[in-house]
């Protein structure tokens, strides 16, 4: 099992930020609670794949380690909003995978214990039998910071996650409410969202070899 300092070589080494920031990340995440707290050194608490989800998540959502707690709970707790496709081997359904901390998390497991590997690999296989072509794996997280959304690719399944307010005016425009009621979500809408957005509309993505390689150092210390 791997440790906060062993995550944080992981994530330096695909520069996904500087070791110091990311220590500043990780400190600030133990602090609230977010993720799992342990002693300095030979005593470090071992990391969870639910560990790992939120602390990739944090780096996505912000660059800035004083707001990681608070872009992580929030982009965390985003809910299911709808699927852009399925697979049937990782049926990653509500209420397990209702939040982006959760689905990740398993999605890292699916791949920490090989499984996810072992599906690509054996469909691979059936088109291409030559075994000089390396596997091609579908498998990203993109975090919208600006739309405060998420999208999450495995193999075949495609999973879009929104903010709860946001799902929730999306929900009362499908089902024709009241303008009134239209207003009180796009009020909350904004009010919950206001800090994250930016006329840049930034996009931070994960990509396959990053999540291998998380997903492998939490099964057993494997990079």
């Amino acid at each position: 099992m791997a440790t906060m300092p062993e995550l944080i070589g992981v994530l330096e080494q695909h520069r996904v930020d500087s070791g110091a920031t990311l220590e500043l990340f990780g400190r600030r995440l133990r602090e609230a609670n977010r993720i799992t707290k342990g002693k300095r050194g030979r005593g470090a608490a071992h990391m969870t794949y639910l560990d790992a989800a939120r602390m990739l998540i944090a780096c996505a959502a912000t660059d800035h380690p004083e707001r990681a707690v608070d872009a992580e709970y929030v982009f965390s707790n985003l809910v299911r909003h709808s699927d852009m496709g399925t697979d049937a081997d990782f049926p990653m359904t509500v209420p397990d995978a209702q939040t982006l901390d959760h689905v990740l998390a398993m999605a890292l497991q699916a791949i920490g214990e090989g499984k996810v590997e072992e599906v690509a690999t054996a469909r691979w296989r059936t088109k291409f039998p030559q075994p000089e072509i390396p596997v091609s794996i579908n498998m990203w997280l993109m975090v919208h910071r600006s739309h405060v959304s998420a999208d999450l690719r495995l193999l075949d399944g495609r999973y879009i996650y929104h903010h709860p307010a946001l799902k929730a005016l999306t929900d009362s425009t499908a089902n024709g409410t009241l303008s009134e009621v239209y207003k009180v979500a796009t009020d909350a809408l904004s009010r919950e969202t206001h800090r994250f957005r930016t006329g840049k509309n930034l996009r931070a993505e994960f990509d396959a070899p990053l999540l291998r390689t998380v997903a492998n150092l939490i099964a057993g210390g494997r990079q």
